[in-house]
């Protein structure tokens, strides 16, 4: 006997996981497998053989699958992706439903679809508008209006990680992300590395109690560039929540003040900083959400 349900899939830039959940919202069954070094067309071929797999294992009926990925979603295609060779040439819609025939396929970036799950239910349901920042190896955020997250003419709504931190920045045309470069936690990493002389990340930082002085003076200069741009979104967008998520959201606690300060400071209507619900799995949780969400209604 077979159980009505949808399969959501999250592509990361190394792995990808999938879990089978019924209507109820119940997760039947999960996976993942390892992507680096894949192209674009192995991962495709690896994610239905999987998918095929899962469904069989919870003895799932399809009635929808949802996708979050890395990149933006622009049509039928994935762009900005450098970290999988030709993931702009697939179509992934076509391709899973052509195995999971008449079958519906909703795709959305990681980010937005983790803002989804905020949006539907975490620390953003209820909000005429919010925003949900991701703080982690990259920088971007999710921008909801009532529940809905919105994407912009291109799918590119809320790439933060794009914005100049100065007037000689070198931007996207020339292939550079400023503002992530700078404050993602990769960057964060390479920087403290060359700071300290030895190998040193993100983690360190938050983790240890005792910094270095010259990690501290760091660490305050970080908090104080997430702060000032966050404020700038907010005197933008004008949420009434602002939800903050990313592997960095560990270190919340030591993250918030400064930037709950600068809100208050800055934004006319300051909104209320609030942890993200969803710690683990937040774009898996948030496709699955909207994909049973869509089949449900």
């Amino acid at each position: 006997m077979t159980t009505k349900g949808v399969l959501a899939i999250d592509i990361g830039g190394t792995k990808i996981a999938l879990a089978a959940i019924d209507l109820a919202g119940h997760w039947l069954a999960q996976t993942k497998f390892v992507i680096a070094g894949l192209d674009g067309g192995a991962i495709v071929t690896q994610l239905l053989a999987v998918s095929q797999q899962l469904v069989s294992q919870a003895q799932l009926t399809v009635t929808g699958i949802g996708v979050s990925t890395i990149g933006v979603v622009d049509g039928e295609h994935l762009k900005l992706v450098p970290t999988i060779k030709g993931w702009d040439h697939v179509n992934l819609k076509a391709a899973l439903q052509r195995q999971f025939t008449q079958i519906p396929v909703w795709i959305e970036n990681d980010v937005k679809a983790a803002t989804y799950a905020e949006v539907l239910d975490g620390a953003l349901k209820g909000t005429t508008a919010g925003l949900y920042l991701n703080l982690g190896t990259g920088i971007a955020t999710g921008l909801s209006l009532g529940d809905q997250v919105i994407r912009g003419s291109h799918g590119a709504a809320g790439e933060v990680g794009y914005l100049l931190t100065s007037t000689s920045d070198a931007g996207f045309a020339t292939g550079h992300a400023p503002f992530e470069e700078a404050t993602g936690g990769q960057a964060i990493g390479r920087q403290l590395t060359a700071l300290v002389g030895s190998p040193y990340s993100a983690k360190d930082m938050w983790s240890n109690s005792e910094l270095p002085q010259v990690v501290q003076r760091f660490k305050t200069q970080l908090l104080a560039s997430w702060a000032f741009n966050l404020a700038n979104l907010c005197i933008t967008w004008d949420p009434a929540v602002v939800a903050i998520g990313g592997g960095m959201e560990a270190a919340y606690d030591q993250i918030a003040p400064t930037l709950t300060a600068q809100l208050a400071q800055s934004v006319p209507f300051p909104p209320v900083l609030k942890r993200a619900y969803y710690q683990q799995n937040s774009s898996l949780n948030g496709i699955a959400l909207l994909a049973l969400r869509s089949v449900t209604t």
